[in-house]
Order: structure tokens, then sequence, then C-alpha cells
């Protein structure tokens, strides 16, 4: 199991973080190309009491490092969310990537039985390491990834399907693809 939870939490996080590194540079030369103010883009939402492109980026990253490191029982980094421009989200992605590169897959181990608690504002949650990483960390990383996405798609930025699911590792594809 712990071969699992490795393969199912660090390369899963890494690979979308590189496609929305990706899609966020696409981002990037659209508002250049039509003349938009960047921050039009980064302040978009999809509705009025959701976050915005910038703060879903964060919480993809925060997602992505904080499942990694409780599944690795290691610190996990804090970043402060100060970021204003697509080069800043850039490098906090990047950051994120460093800190996911780091762990081993032997830092998994028992990872599925580990008991992972978290404090936040609206109280404590307590989860074994397995229903941690697909009850909430997946699940939460999905939805604000896919946010972040279609708040770029909602405001004509070229990406599509493609650009989201980035070349699917271990995938094989034969025929017009």
């Amino acid at each position: 199991m712990s071969e699992l939870m490795y393969q199912s939490s660090k390369p899963v996080f890494a690979h979308h973080l590189k496609n929305l590194s990706e899609i966020l540079k696409t981002a990037a030369r659209d508002a250049k190309a039509r003349s938009i103010d960047p921050k039009v883009f980064l302040d978009a939402r999809l509705s009025p009491d959701m976050f915005s492109l910038t703060r879903q980026v964060q919480i993809v990253t925060d997602h992505a490092k904080g499942c990694c490191s409780r599944l690795a029982g290691v610190e996990t980094p804090v970043f402060v969310d100060n970021e204003t421009t697509f080069d800043e989200l850039e490098a906090r992605i990047q950051r994120t990537l460093s800190f996911l590169a780091g762990l081993k897959a032997s830092q998994f181990r028992g990872s599925d039985t580990r008991e992972i608690v978290m404090q936040l504002p609206i109280g404590t949650l307590s989860f074994n390491g397995l229903d941690f990483l697909n009850g909430w960390s997946l699940p939460n990383f999905y939805f604000h990834y896919a946010t972040a996405y279609n708040i770029l798609r909602h405001n004509g930025v070229g990406v599509g399907k493609r650009d989201f699911l980035g070349v699917v590792p271990g995938m094989k594809a034969k025929g017009k693809i």
C-alpha cells in the first residue's frame, strides 16, 4: 500500500502542477497578446463568492505540499500568500515542485494508516492517511486546479483539455489522437 500511496500523491501532484505552470504561461502570453492587464486574469473569479485565480493557484500548491508532507511525515513548508503576478505564481509552483522532488518513496511507508490531524478555523479534522489522500487532498487539489483552469477558459484564454491533462504518464495511444 505504501508504494500506491506514494504513486497516488507526489507524482500526481507534480504532473498537474507542471500542467498548471504551462497553463499560466499561456494565460500570461494571452494577456499580453490581447493587451489585457494581467491583473484582470489574476483577480478573476467564476462567481462572486469564489476565490480569484491567484488564490486558486495558492491553494493548489498548498494541497500538494501539505498532503505529501503529512503522508511523508515531514514538516510542511510555509509559503506567504503574497503573489500578485504570473511570475510570482510560477515561482510558487516551482518551490512546490522542488519540495516534492526532495521527498522519497520510502518516506511514504505506512502512510496509509498514519494518523493525519489538521487544525482548521472550522475545527479539527482527523483521518488515516488513505482517507486523507482520497477523501480530502485529491478532491480539494482537483477542485482548485479545475477552478483555476476554468477561470482562464471563461476569460477566453486558449487552453483546452489537453493542457489540463498534459501528457498522461504511462499512457500509450494509437490512432488519431
